[in-house]
């Protein structure tokens, strides 16, 4: 079988794609939407992205922006989950929109990061100028050089096979018998530094306490999927699909401004069937 972005599923729409997200699988397309944070007015939904199934969310970030910045509702402060925030989206944000881009970056995955023990990525200073990291135990590193995993451009940096066989605290640092330590480093100073700052800080009470605002967009999606169908694609080809996503983020829309001028805002649950005939008089 090719890969999904080169097959369609279906004979009838062949923009649909086959696409699986963590625990679900889904033939179609995918939906972006972004909607304001203030307390003082209606949480109305301010842009709408339809996009192939196969779209990361992570490609879309860029593109969101620039749509925002043309309709001129850029934010100040731009709250996303950790699909589409790269320590390269944070620093673009804050250079070509002046947009504080707040989510959770990838951690370090590394072992020694994972167990809490051992001497992770962040123990090692980099010297940026002069290209070399320094271990803990003060050895300075003999290598380096560019790297591409998976697409992306890194910085692969070795120390000495010698300073690390007579290291004392080896296997505080690698688990490897015989190899030196290596890091993997972001290609500029500037990316290293952002990776390295958003790291600790979303580990402190005060950036989760920031980022919990992000749970409303849960609620919008919730509500244009369960009352308005946004998961049933009504139309077919990538255009269409997206002219429904539009007129359906309007209606979420309307239903909320609706309810935000209603003098009498509902205080309690309306009574079920049930209860109600159970109380009407005999």
């Amino acid at each position: 079988m090719p890969p999904a972005h080169l097959r369609f599923d279906s004979p009838y729409d062949t923009d649909a794609h086959y696409c699986v997200k963590r625990d679900t699988a889904w033939s179609g397309y995918r939906v972006h939407l972004t909607e304001p944070c203030d307390e003082q007015r209606p949480e109305l939904v301010v842009h709408v992205a339809t996009t192939h199934s196969t779209v990361q969310d992570v490609e879309m970030t860029q593109t969101i922006h620039d749509d925002l910045a043309k309709r001129e509702l850029l934010p100040c402060e731009h709250v996303v989950d950790a699909g589409y925030i790269t320590p390269a989206h944070i620093e673009r944000a804050a250079r070509v929109h002046s947009i504080t881009l707040l989510g959770p970056v990838v951690p370090d995955h590394s072992h020694q990061a994972k167990a809490g023990s051992g001497f992770a990525k962040s123990a090692f200073p980099i010297n940026w100028d002069h290209q070399q990291a320094t271990c803990p135990q003060g050895a300075v590193s003999r290598e380096w050089r560019p790297l591409r995993i998976s697409g992306h451009d890194y910085i692969q940096v070795k120390f000495a096979k010698a300073d690390c066989l007579a290291c004392p605290v080896r296997s505080q640092c690698t688990t490897s018998a015989t190899r030196p330590r290596a890091l993997a480093l972001l290609p500029t100073r500037e990316l290293h530094e952002i990776q390295m700052r958003n790291r600790l800080d979303q580990a402190t009470e005060q950036w989760q306490h920031r980022y919990a605002i992000r749970a409303g967009i849960e609620a919008t999606l919730s509500q244009n999927v369960r009352v308005h169908g946004l998961r049933r694609s009504r139309y077919r080809g990538l255009a269409k699909t997206h002219v429904q996503h539009v007129l359906t983020a309007l209606a979420c829309n309307t239903a909320r401004v609706a309810d935000w001028l209603d003098a009498e805002p509902r205080t309690r649950r309306r009574a079920t069937r049930f209860r109600t005939l159970c109380s009407a008089a005999v």
